[in-house]
């Protein structure tokens, strides 16, 4: 099955119409999934709210309902400011989506911050969710500014924005290690100071 996925041999725009009522996918809904489906094949980046308007006579803030509506029923998920449709197209599939397990970002953020969060600041990590930002990216957000020492939700929020901007995931991405290949001995015992320059 993942053949024909890697080979977009299943045509999901179809798949999708044929089995919206069954899956309680409202007409609204699949509209929206149907431009953001149109959006992946063309290529358009990064699918977030502000591009799918673009392409949509809907209002942006009718778009978010629709996005968000979306999130709770599983048929989406979010990751690095970007939509995906993996879990939709395991529904159409009949494969049961794989739910992502939310951590609790006040007490992360309380611990990195080393005091209670106000009602401000909670309304500020709200505002990152729905902008599109999942959890992990936020958090890495909080561990680059803890990184850099500073700790402010300002430069939480321009670190978000230049990754989504630039489709940047993390700063530091951990690093493949090269294996290591074996010199020959010969090459060891070489001893190059003992060579005579006319050779």
């Amino acid at each position: 099955m993942e053949e024909l996925i890697d080979y977009h041999c299943i045509d999901w725009k179809k798949l999708l119409i044929i089995k919206a009522k069954s899956l309680k996918i409202t007409d609204q809904e699949c509209y929206i999934l149907l431009l953001i489906i149109t959006m992946k094949e063309l290529q358009i980046k990064p699918i977030n709210p502000q591009n799918i308007s673009k392409l949509s006579s809907m209002s942006l803030k009718k778009i978010d309902q629709t996005l968000l509506s979306l999130l709770d029923k599983h048929m989406i998920s979010r990751k690095y400011g970007q939509l995906h449709l993996k879990p939709l197209y395991d529904l159409l599939l009949d494969k049961q989506p794989q739910v992502e397990k939310e951590m609790n970002l006040v007490s992360i953020f309380e611990n990195a911050f080393g005091r209670s969060l106000n009602q401000m600041e909670l309304e500020i990590i709200n505002s990152f969710k729905n902008q599109g930002y999942d959890d992990q990216m936020i958090l890495d957000a909080l561990n680059e500014s803890v990184k850099s020492g500073v700790i402010n939700f300002r430069y939480i929020e321009k670190i978000l924005d230049n990754w989504s901007k630039y489709g940047v995931k993390k700063r530091y991405a951990p690093m493949q290690q090269m294996p290591k290949r074996d010199v020959e001995q010969s090459i060891k015992d070489l001893k190059w100071w003992e060579k005579n320059e006319n050779e």
